[in-house]
């Protein structure tokens, strides 16, 4: 059996050869992977497997028997305890996402907002007789407009996480929260007295307007006190550029909606920017317009992204060109002419920009100089595209006050003038340059105070250590990416003691630890005598009306130039530093469902991996899965390779989050960890050199499983063109009426933009088992939908699709036939269902499946270590066992509980009504789900558009899934 994540990775490949066989065919070729485009042998025979590496089901051996704990065995006894929040004030449950009074048994639904790098999105999670078990998007929210990201889903997992902190600790050891308070009283006290005389704080930005108040409310209390923030995913060059060419710090909030041309300088539109959700919706939103042509999407990046994939011309470029690349076309720009010997793109993006005027956009992501976003900032000011596209508000996570960075806190401790530092939330011993060694500089303060959720790397070098509150059990606010405002309010009683980062300031500020009653002092101090009628309104609807923040009139500076351009990077390898699709920073490092869940692009899973272009992996001789040494600055880490089509040649990205010694029972030990070779003086962006040493790292990839090699798959189409219809075939079986509903599903590859949120929200609804990565690895990950990637041309800068493919649901479904208990039928509104106390585990239904979507538990995957604790399971759904085939069932448990609704009320089901998990997670609308035979739905009237196409058509299993084409025009491609 080959290593685990085998799959012809080692294989050298020739790009010459593979560039010259794809001259000689005809039509489009999609291919997942390089090795498969190549036919390695190894992925040819995986292809041909039906169930590759199946052998019978492994005995556990004894150590590992040892090792594995069940999460929820962990969590057995935290069910009853209670937190400072019980009681009859908490929590609110919002009326207005539910029918009037409580019945008992049915999910209520509770508005609050979550953070990412310190933004707010606005998210309803629906409890199970208090118990947080699925959140979705807020509709009223601007941020989420009732989408969600992978992020968001997974804050669900992270609540019942039994690694989650719940005992404070002094030096290792657990103390009574008594102990605590008796130590905290006469150290508050004396900094009261010595007004805050060698005390530093840091924390994470947050854009809370509660935390800045009592940020501000603290300052007063302790004057002398020194305020840090420090994130490893900062905007600290957009901030400078913004004060270089307005003279003053503002943040921007683009409108896609407005945009006919948009260039992106890096970054990720859709999943990395505070507003990415909405600026994903905003886009499809803007290409369906019906009365304007399609937008440009032009992507200039050094490693492929989800706004690079979709985009209509990508141009792959090193690192160190974008400062040249960005001035040639602010040149072209102002004279006309591209400047000669620029890149051959400038011209085609100086006419898009020009041709679109006002309704032009230029964005640069956090990883470019500042002179890159500088730059950005003037071209836009130049087309007009200032109060079109684009507006600046006021910075929303800078509190009041003179705030430092983590290096004003570094030179302070080294030159001694510490005596007290207190560190809110955050994992920065992890985090920080390594240059920097925080680890040691933490050690020498006298008295150090850590806030977080989990022991980790910085609790483990502080005096004390405070657990801290989960968000979805407590009390806060938090600023959306336009400056709106919603409240964060608990879902459920506290499962583990601890406080929140609003608490603890209280304790310090010498107010009541209560985070209801300082949330409510912030806004009753806002609203006045309205205070009671907005509070509750607020409260409900999750959002704050009215709140987002006013437009600032910027102008570029009369005087303003362009800094001279920086020294050229030293020979070598320029190394991209990213945040990680799946773990971010490493936050979500023991998130089981991140850990599995394959990113975009890569379809990697329980790892990272150095990537690097296909022209790189030639020159220095390596496969995906080699290892190698990555030397930065005299430090050194060991990663594997993996070979990106479409990255930049002579780059090398690493993602961060990775590397983790102490995440958790889930997270440690998994990948390698990037911060080892991030500097603070280039924290995204420096050089280094790659040197191979002649080993492997397995690296497991989803990419090579359930593959429908050779098949026509995605469609593409040009504006206004039709697919060609599919010949009636005839069929054996009789055509069945469905007399009242026939449940269907229509999937626009057009509006697909692959940021996976589909999947991990069909996981958390359905109880779908995170299995591990030994058995991913084998081909037995039981994710009821996937998200294909294909690429199709040139290895160097090919087109990148995606296609969520779920059960099809077909009308004349071939696993029916075959199950030999008929554990597998069909129902009367036309559903393909499974009904596991009959299944025998024959597997002889997904032999028949063409799709490739039916999972089988080999395993009893819901009692591992890295399964999730029963508390996260949704009760509506059944939780399968060792030796039963699930698959999509189209969420039939929304159905019936809609149907139920209906039939109370005594009426017929509304279009609309039924939203299955993965619609509703979608933040493009790519998916749409209803009743067929009301010819008046949106489905119906998406399966009668021109684009609309069934995979496997000619199979004539007639799928009640069907597809509409990608829409592409011509001039793209040529």
């Amino acid at each position: 059996m080959p290593p685990v994540g085998s799959m012809g990775e080692g294989t050298t490949i020739d790009l010459e050869a593979l560039r010259a066989r794809l001259a000689t065919e005809e039509g489009p070729r999609l291919w997942r992977s390089l090795e498969e485009l190549a036919n390695v042998p190894e992925v040819r025979r995986h292809i041909e497997a039906e169930f590759p590496d199946i052998v019978q089901a492994a005995q556990i051996d004894r150590r590992t028997l040892l090792r594995l704990m069940s999460a929820s065995l962990a969590l057995g006894g935290l069910a009853a305890c209670n937190g400072s929040d019980a009681g009859a004030k908490a929590p609110l449950l919002s009326q207005s996402h539910n029918m009037p009074g409580h019945v008992p048994g049915v999910p209520v639904t509770i508005a609050t907002s979550l953070a990412l790098n310190g933004y707010g999105r606005g998210v309803l999670v629906k409890a199970q007789e208090g118990r947080p078990i699925k959140i979705e998007g807020n509709r009223l929210h601007p941020a989420s407009l009732g989408a969600t990201d992978v992020f968001a889903q997974a804050e669900i997992l992270s609540l019942y996480d039994p690694d989650r902190s719940d005992i404070p600790l002094h030096d290792g050891m657990p103390r009574s929260w008594e102990a605590l308070t008796n130590f905290i009283r006469p150290v508050r006290n004396e900094l009261v007295v010595d007004e805050g005389r060698g005390l530093h704080i840091l924390m994470p930005p947050t854009a809370s307007p509660t935390l800045h108040r009592l940020i501000g409310q603290a300052r007063q209390l302790f004057p002398h006190a020194q305020w840090h923030v420090f994130t490893p995913i900062d905007d600290a060059n957009h901030h400078a550029a913004a004060m270089s060419v307005f003279g003053r710090a503002v943040e921007l909030v683009y409108d896609l909606t407005q945009a006919d041309a948009i260039v992106t300088l890096g970054g990720d539109l859709f999943a990395e920017e505070p507003g990415h959700i909405r600026y994903a919706a905003d886009y499809q939103a803007r290409r369906r317009a019906p009365d304007r042509g399609l937008p440009q999407l032009l992507a200039v990046e050094t490693r492929t992204s989800l706004v690079g994939a979709r985009a209509d011309e990508r141009i792959p470029l090193r690192p160190r060109d974008f400062e040249a690349f960005v001035e040639a076309l602010a040149v072209a720009l102002e004279t006309g002419a591209a400047p000669s010997g620029s890149h051959p793109a400038i011209a085609r993006l100086a006419d898009a920009l020009r041709r679109a005027g006002a309704r032009s956009l230029v964005t640069a992501g956090r990883e470019q100089p500042a002179r890159v976003h500088a730059l950005a900032l003037a071209i836009n000011a130049r087309l007009g595209a200032l109060g079109t596209t684009l507006r600046a508000i006021e910075p929303l996570r800078i509190p009041g006050g003179a705030v430092g960075s983590l290096g004003d806190l570094t030179e302070a401790i080294r030159a001694g003038q510490l005596s007290r530092l207190v560190i809110l939330g955050g994992n920065p011993v992890y985090t920080a340059p390594a240059d920097i060694e925080l680890a040691a500089l933490v050690r020498r303060v006298p008295l150090s105070l850590h806030l977080g959720q989990h022991r980790d790397e910085t609790a483990a070098v502080c005096h004390w250590h405070i657990s801290e509150s989960h968000p979805l059990e407590s009390w806060g606010d938090l600023r959306a990416f336009d400056g709106t405002v919603g409240l964060r309010q608990p879902t459920t009683m506290r499962l583990k003691s601890g406080l929140s980062a609003e608490e603890f300031l209280g304790l310090m500020a010498g107010q009541n630890v209560d985070g209801r009653g300082l949330v409510q002092a912030t806004w009753r101090e806002a609203w006045g005598d309205a205070f009671d009628a907005r509070w509750v309104r607020s409260l409900e609807d999750g959002v704050v009306e009215g709140s987002a923040a006013p437009t600032v009139d910027v102008a570029v500076q009369p005087n303003w130039r362009p800094e001279p351009a920086a020294p050229v990077l030293s020979a070598g390898l320029d190394v991209l530093f990213a945040p990680d699709p799946s773990v971010w920073d490493g936050s979500y490092a023991n998130n089981g469902w991140l850990q599995e869940l394959p990113k975009p692009l890569t379809k990697q899973v329980w790892g990272n991996a150095a990537l690097i272009a296909p022209e790189t992996a030639e020159i220095f001789g390596l496969a995906s899965g080699d290892a190698v040494d990555l030397s930065v600055n005299g430090r050194v880490v060991r990663a594997p390779v993996w070979l990106l089509p479409g990255h930049a040649p002579g780059a090398v990205t690493l993602p961060l989050g990775y590397g983790r010694q102490m995440a958790g029972r889930i997270g440690n030990g998994i990948g390698f960890d990037a911060y080892a070779v991030r500097f603070s003086d280039l924290p995204w962006v420096t050089s280094g050199e790659l040197r191979r040493v002649g080993e492997r790292i397995p690296v497991i990839s989803t990419q090579q499983h359930h593959s429908l090699q050779g098949r026509d798959i995605v469609r593409v189409v040009a504006p206004g063109e039709a697919v060609p219809p599919e010949p009636v075939h005839p069929s054996i079986y009789p055509e069945w009426p469905y007399k009242e509903h026939a449940w269907g599903m229509a999937i626009d590859l057009d509006a697909c933009i692959g940021c996976n949120a589909c999947v991990i929200a069909c996981q958390a609804e359905n109880n779908i088992a995170v299995v591990g990565p030994e058995e991913v690895a084998k081909g037995r990950e039981m994710h009821w939908l996937r998200v294909d990637r294909y690429y199709a041309g040139d290895p160097a800068a090919p087109e990148t699709y995606f296609q969520p493919v779920p059960c099809m649901h077909c009308e004349k479904a071939p696993c029916e036939v075959v199950c030999p208990v008929n554990a597998t039928v069909h129902s009367s509104e036309g559903l393909n269902d499974m009904v596991y106390n009959r299944c025998v585990g024959t597997r002889t239904c997904s032999n028949n499946c063409p799709y490739k979507v039916r999972r089988f538990n080999f395993l009893d995957y819901q009692g591992t270590d890295v399964s999730a604790p029963f508390e996260a399971t949704n009760p509506q759904v059944t939780v399968r066992d060792r030796g039963v085939m699930e698959k999509c069932t189209f969420c039939v448990q929304r159905i019936g509980a809609a149907r139920a609704n209906a039939r109370v009320e005594d009426r017929r089901l509304n279009d609309g009504e039924v939203m299955t998990a993965c619609q509703q997670a979608c933040p493009t609308q790519a998916i749409v789900f209803g009743d067929i035979n009301d010819p008046d739905s949106s489905v119906s009237r998406l399966k009668g558009s021109p684009r609309n196409y069934a995979l496997l058509g000619a199979l004539n299993t007639q799928p009640r899934t069907t597809y509409l084409a990608r829409v592409q025009d011509p001039k793209e491609n040529g």
